[in-house]
């Protein structure tokens, strides 16, 4: 199986998402952020698209927003309660990530793990990490968590497909997620090297019985806390500049 192949479809995938301008529906807007929603091209359900700006170099941005074990991350985002690397396809930019989420809406969303095959790059334009759900046996489902998938996602840092493997099967504590291809971008801007802005590409399907309009309820929210927090980490970090 080509991962490197799959994984820079996904990457090409998400920049296409991201440079339509068409067919979005404002879900939540303030002067910081905005999510924003479109039906998916690869499942049922929606595609969402966060944007926010930050006084922040990019590289910075992105290493907090990077999802590895022992990197900012793991401290600052407290919907994620693990993180770790399965396997590194080719170092350092292509490997096998699970993810482990904590519960959500006081409860009525269970804890969900994530198993995606994840693509990093840099461009003279952006600072991505590119992803998507793979089957992956060797990692099984736990019993408190249920499996999701993520389609095509991920989030770019302006500087301004389906897998399936055999070695970590699903742990019964979690409901197993799905990403359909999804990122995370963070835009480079030319004239301001302390400025950027992130956007973020998700459409997970996670799974076990929960009705469609509970799930779509809850993202954008889940999304907001997300640019929130990581505000707030960059800001005590001392990362944000005047």
């Amino acid at each position: 199986m080509d991962f490197r192949k799959i994984a820079e479809g996904v990457a090409d995938r998400l920049q296409k998402y991201y440079k339509t301008a068409e067919g979005w529906t404002s879900a939540k807007k303030s002067k910081n952020f905005e999510i924003s929603y479109r039906q998916s091209e690869e499942f049922s359900g929606h595609l969402y698209k966060g944007e926010a700006i930050y006084n922040c170099p990019p590289k910075t941005v992105f290493d907090y927003v990077e999802p590895l074990p022992d990197g900012p991350r793991a401290k600052w985002d407290t919907n994620m309660k693990k993180i770790e690397i399965l396997k590194w396809i080719e170092t350092p930019d292509l490997r096998i990530n699970r993810a482990c989420t904590a519960s959500a809406m006081l409860g009525l969303i269970s804890p969900r793990d994530f198993v995606d095959l994840i693509l990093v790059r840099e461009t003279d334009e952006c600072f991505s990490t590119n992803a998507i759900s793979i089957e992956y046996p060797e990692c099984p489902e736990v019993k408190d968590h249920v499996r999701g998938w993520n389609w095509s996602c991920g989030m770019i840092c302006v500087k301004y497909p389906d897998v399936e493997l055999d070695e970590f099967p699903e742990e019964k504590k979690y409901v197993r997620g799905w990403n359909y291809s999804c990122g995370v971008l963070v835009i480079k801007f030319p004239s301001d090297p302390n400025k950027c802005k992130l956007v973020s590409l998700i459409q997970p399907d996670i799974k076990g019985m929960l009705p469609k309009n509970v799930v779509e309820s809850a993202i954008p929210g889940s999304m907001v806390e997300f640019f929130t927090k990581l505000e707030e980490a960059l800001k005590k970090d001392g990362k944000i500049s005047s």
